[in-house]
């Protein structure tokens, strides 16, 4: 069978080699690939389950991609769990582990200063939800009155209602940035995801990623506590996860320029 490595995250050579079990292709384990001070967590995949090309083209099999990417994703928060970690996209394979070790050579210097300066921190996530009916029902003026224009002042009253929602959620992320992000050693605004990728009900209006030390993280979840309080009350939700690996604060691990989705083979 003709083997490749996949590569999940890259950590510091005295990372534990107990506790990661299988690879995204369940029949091999996770390995340790040490070079220097560093160390790559890694497994083989057989290209009889793992067609390259597929994934290249996007058209490997939705749900075996889901299974693999829980899985990949799984790996990496084990290790971050105890140690600070370089993460890393899935489709990152390598045709070999000499390979593997190449590229670790090549960017050891600037893994190991990222690593250090990450230290114990790990991300969070936080996103604002809005509750539209509620919302409305808030913030919106009073019915209309009966007649002749009563369409047209319906009409209005709905154009009126969606500008107040828009200006609490405008106001309600300002609030949220202001009140959290002085917790923080770096955060991001970032792109709030399709209804059909969060699988609520509730439309997300804000999201946003925070890089915390473990010594902050207790106020920081008191402060997402109280806006979630404040916050119900006009419609919105405000949600708080983590900690997740620091996907959206590390720098590339991969060659120079590319910019594709897709995943690399080296």
């Amino acid at each position: 069978m003709d083997d490749h490595y996949c590569l999940y995250a890259v950590t510091w050579a005295n990372c534990p080699v107990e506790g990661f079990g299988p690879g995204v292709d369940p029949r091999f384990a996770v390995e340790v690939v040490r070079y220097g001070q560093l160390a790559a967590l890694a497994s083989r995949v057989g290209l009889d389950q793992f067609d390259l090309t597929k994934l290249q083209e996007g058209t490997a099999d939705l749900p075996w991609l889901s299974t693999v990417a829980v899985r990949h994703n799984a790996i990496i928060a084990a290790a971050a769990r105890n140690a600070a970690v370089l993460p890393m996209r899935l489709g990152i394979f390598f045709a070999s582990r000499s390979s593997l070790i190449g590229r670790l050579a090549r960017y050891e210097a600037d893994a190991a200063e990222f690593l250090r300066r990450l230290g114990d921190r790990q991300e969070w996530a936080v996103k604002i939800y809005v509750d539209e009916n509620h919302a409305q029902m808030v913030h919106g003026p009073g019915e209309t009155g009966r007649g002749g224009t009563q369409y047209l002042a319906a009409k209005g009253l709905q154009l009126d209602r969606r500008r107040q929602v828009d200006a609490v959620i405008r106001q309600a992320a300002l609030t949220v940035e202001a009140r959290l992000k002085g917790m923080t050693d770096a955060w991001q605004r970032l792109r709030p995801l399709a209804t059909a990728l969060t699988n609520r009900p509730e439309k997300m209006v804000w999201n946003g990623a925070f890089l915390l030390s473990r010594s902050t993280i207790d106020s920081f979840q008191t402060a997402c506590e109280r806006l979630r309080s404040e916050l119900a009350a006009k419609g919105l939700i405000v949600e708080a996860r983590g900690p997740w690996p620091p996907y959206h604060f590390c720098p590339s691990f991969e060659p120079q320029p590319e910019h594709s989705p897709c995943p690399s083979t080296c």
